[in-house]
């Protein structure tokens, strides 16, 4: 993680009100020395000025506030806007102004590092603003920045955005476009991106760069800041010498300014020392973090967290060089400075509590202190007692994630807390593992928190929204209130996907400022449920990861769980074996060609290259197919990670095959074991608490057959065979169906609530899996309305309300989806399951629909005429596929999967 200018422009970002063409305006002047960084002489305007309107001196004396937090002088703000809130709640009338003091409270909250109070603060300000008639004012605007630059440094960069660019609309309204607000927002923005899309990022950087030299020339404090953001990139980038000269010219220009050891200079001198740490030259890097330690101490004292983001950077270069104890002295000083009730120096003890300044930071601290200890462990002392405390720091990593989850609103922002919390939870598959290899007595234990760490990383932040899902129907939430959450969340979905779609400039700002909206409303909506429906709140947060037993006790004698997970860093492979009476770890070194083997794998059978199968299929045959799988499992539930989760393990071998062999020769995985898949074992646990049932009573039968014109894809004559062949086959078992083709087969139909009467689903259709953008991901339905386009995006399933036991799609790639880290495969799956899909059979690649239409009837016919599970139904269809010499190809039946328990 790098820091960035967050103090600096913090205390840099201007509050300005619209310059007024009347009568000179001692505001007016104010707000100019605050532009140009004059805040000594705000300072002594401000005192020299005395209003006899007490309004018009608590604008003022806001001037005076702001003026002192962009200074430091934090003790001397505070006091003063203490004092004028007290004003402002004495006098009628002056909401406006209360709503200001407010604005420059949650700014003095901002740099005192007080996240939590910042965003009460700024959300009660914009409150007020709204309810003054002020929505589209500058002094709203100022909130809606410090906000977006609250949500930045918490590391919730979904909220950030959305809250910078609604500031940056308001501005843009009210302001010439050079202004000095616009500029401050560019930069604010390219902070924001700058982990997200750096060549965004560089882009709003250079506008806020130009901006600011016509505004200012070249030595002014924010030509500084955008000479430390440009370093910053340059550095990122590996174009070290660059990034130093942007950092040099940045160090002269604060040095000019602040005589005195200051944040500003503090953060160059940091940035510097990363830069040269990224060089290979620690001693240097060393020298720059001293140095930026003692200022920020100086100038912030010893309890703020960016005098512990030094302290980890420290750290980081004692642990390179093998100096463990000084490693670990530093992390645990870093721990001490970002808790303000922590004290303790003894490295043997870790926080119980999570008052932190910054989470982001704390949990990098916590994370970095048990890798010192592992490596202490095997590179010095080997002592039991270095790996324990490495594991209970780990765990104490693990209570912290979920504690930022349940602070985080945004999914994105969920999504990516994951893709960090999924190091930590590979240090703890590691350091569990270790352990268990070298304690006898406590062995069944650490293989346990193996695989509970293993799991903590599949499928986290759709678990919990499924547990939301369902505290909602326990808490006895009226119907009523259920209804206007799906419409808000209907709205929601269909904001964002038209945003994805890449819409005019002019669209996008309209689409942005409606999300802005929406998204405001739904917040405040689930802080109503919480606070009317105590039982709610207590239910949604209430999801822990599964036991071993528990899931041992799910399995019947021929059923056996293989988890898997891959530690990147260390290219580590761990795969779990789950039966009723086994547990086993197996572990070992993941080759170098694992991605190639998996591209080879899934294009050889797309392209039926049968040598290209052969090598592909056994080299991960070997690396994915465990010895030890006990002789009489016959049934697997395969729980993949990573790249995995889009290839078909039937068509893995279970030995070894001649290079001549033909396809429907092949020893198949398929032929020894029925293969269903899960996308995480909680997941699977959470299914297990309902009622399993294979029975089908009423089913739905859907096939467009031909698409609208628009969206240019063939038609499909071979679904309508395929439906109705599935109908023959429920008419004989008398099961009430309904089958709709053509115009019938509707987007409309879909999404009514007649779809809960169903527990078979069936669409033949064409699908469509977007990788860069899962929320354009798609069926493709009929368009029956102007109201419905035909398209059923992924945001619009996820408000479905399913409650079928199979969901079948026979379409292309719709088991397909962005990999996520921490998150898994996020697509059309992902959203059927939250739909409340209890099994799916879905595609990895696009077929034939003469061959699906075969498989698909022969699936059916098995299930019904032969009573037996889903699994064992879509087992005996694809053998039979392979028996054909016209379909033995894995092209045409491995692609089709069964995700359920």
């Amino acid at each position: 993680m790098q820091k960035l200018l967050l103090i600096a422009f913090v205390l840099l970002s201007v509050s300005l009100f619209a310059q007024k063409a009347t009568a000179p305006n001692p505001l007016d002047k104010l707000n100019q020395l605050l532009s140009d960084s004059r805040y000594e002489e705000v300072i002594a305007l401000a005192g020299e000025l005395m209003p006899t309107a007490s309004v018009a001196e608590i604008e003022v004396q806001n001037k005076k506030a702001e003026a002192l937090i962009r200074l430091g002088k934090l003790d001397e703000a505070d006091k003063l806007l203490s004092v004028l809130l007290a004003r402002t709640n004495e006098l009628k009338n002056s909401g406006k102004q209360q709503a200001v003091t407010q604005t420059n409270r949650g700014l003095l909250w901002l740099n005192q590092s007080r996240i939590d109070l910042a965003e009460e603060e700024l959300q009660s300000a914009l409150k007020k603003f709204d309810a003054e008639g002020l929505s589209r004012s500058l002094e709203k605007a100022d909130a809606l920045a410090h906000l977006g630059n609250v949500y930045r440094t918490a590391g919730k960069k979904a909220q950030a955005e959305e809250h910078l660019l609604h500031a940056l609309t308001i501005r843009q309204e009210k302001l010439p476009a050079d202004h000095e607000l616009i500029a401050a927002t560019y930069n604010d923005l390219g902070l924001v991106y700058i982990k997200i899309d750096i060549d965004k990022s560089l882009e709003y950087y250079t506008l806020a760069l130009t901006m600011y030299e016509k505004l200012h020339g070249n030595q002014h404090p924010k030509i500084a800041i955008a000479n430390t953001n440009l370093g910053y990139l340059n550095q990122l980038d590996k174009q070290f010498g660059d990034a130093v000269n942007y950092y040099n010219t940045a160090l002269t220009i604060w040095e000019k300014i602040y005589t005195q050891p200051h944040p500003n200079k503090a953060l160059v001198l940091m940035n510097l020392g990363q830069t040269y740490s990224s060089m290979g030259n620690s001693p240097i890097a060393l020298e720059f973090y001293t140095k930026a330690l003692t200022m920020y101490q100086t100038s912030l004292g010893e309890k703020h967290p960016d005098v512990a983001y030094v302290l980890n950077l420290i750290g980081n270069e004692k642990l390179a060089q093998h100096h463990y104890n000084e490693a670990l002295n530093s992390y645990q000083r870093a721990l001490i400075a970002n808790l303000p009730s922590f004290n303790s120096e003894d490295t043997r003890i870790n926080p119980t509590q999570f008052n932190f300044y910054n989470g982001t930071q704390l949990l990098y601290s916590l994370m970095y202190k048990a890798q010192a200890l592992e490596a202490r462990h095997l590179s010095k002392t080997l002592r039991v007692s270095d790996l324990q405390l490495a594991l209970q720091t780990l765990q104490t990593c693990d209570s912290l994630i979920d504690r930022m989850r349940q602070l985080t609103t945004y999914e994105t922002d969920k999504i990516a807390l994951g893709a960090v919390a999924n190091e930590i939870y590979a240090d703890g598959v590691r350091v569990s593992y270790l352990l268990s290899e070298v304690s006898f007595l406590y062995r069944q234990r650490f293989r346990e928190s193996c695989f509970y760490f293993a799991e903590k990383s599949k499928a986290a932040v759709l678990q919990a929204a499924i547990s939301d899902a369902n505290a909602k129907s326990f808490a006895n939430i009226p119907a009523e209130l259920l209804e206007e959450e799906k419409n808000l969340k209907s709205t929601l979905a269909l904001v964002n996907q038209k945003l994805a779609q890449k819409p005019s400039a002019e669209e996008e700002k309209y689409l942005r400022e409606t999300l802005f909206e929406l998204n405001k409303l739904y917040q405040n909506f689930v802080t109503d449920l919480e606070k009317q429906f105590p039982e709610y709140f207590n239910l949604k947060f209430n999801t822990q990861a599964p036991g071993i037993n528990q899931l041992q006790n799910l399995l019947d004698t021929q059923t056996a769980i293989i988890s898997y997970f891959i530690d990147e860093k260390n290219a580590r492979i761990y795969t779990f074996i789950i039966a009723a009476k086994k547990f086993e770890i197996k572990e070992r070194q993941l080759p170098k060609e694992y991605d190639k083997y998996i591209s080879g794998f899934r294009n050889s059978m797309f392209f039926s290259d049968p040598k290209t199968f052969l090598i592909s299929a056994g080299n991960l045959s070997n690396i994915l197919i465990p010895a030890g799988i006990p002789g009489h499992i016959t049934n697997l539930v395969v729980l993949p990670t990573g790249r995995m989760s889009v290839i078909p393990f039937e068509a893995l071998l279970h030995k070894p095959a001649k290079a001549a062999t033909e396809f429907n020769k092949l020893p198949y995985l398929l032929q020894k074991f029925t293969i269903r898949y899960e996308l995480s074992a909680g997941l699977l646990l959470q299914k297990s608490a309902k009622q399993k049932s294979n029975t089908i009573t009423a089913a739905r039968l859907m096939a467009p057959i031909v698409f609208p014109a628009k969206d240019n894809l063939s038609p499909l004559p071979g679904t309508e065979k395929e439906v109705t062949q599935i109908q023959n086959i429920l008419k004989e078992k008398r099961i009430t169906c309904e089958v709709l083709t053509s115009y019938k087969a509707n987007e409309t139909v879909v999404k009514s609530d007649d779809l809960q009467k169903f527990d078979l689903v069936h669409f033949a259709t064409h699908g469509v899996v977007d990788e860069d953008n899962p929320d354009l991901s798609r069926i493709f339905l009929q368009n029956d309305s102007e109201a419905e386009d035909g398209n059923l995006f992924s945001g619009e399933i996820y408000n479905l309300h399913l409650n079928a036991n199979l969901v079948t799609l026979s379409a292309c790639q719709t088991g397909l989806g962005k990999i996520s880290k921490g998150e898994g495969v996020i697509g059309l799956s992902r959203a059927l399951v939250y739909a409340g899909a209890k099994n799916l059979v879905v595609s990895f690649w696009s077929v034939a629909d003469e061959s699906t239409s075969q498989l698909m009837t022969t699936f059916y016919s098995g299930l019904l005429n032969k009573r037996t599970s889903f699994s064992r139904a879509l087992h005996d269809a694809k053998l039979e596929m392979i028996s054909t010499e016209k379909y033995a190809s894995p092209y045409y039946w491995a692609p089709f999967v069964l995700i359920g328990f």
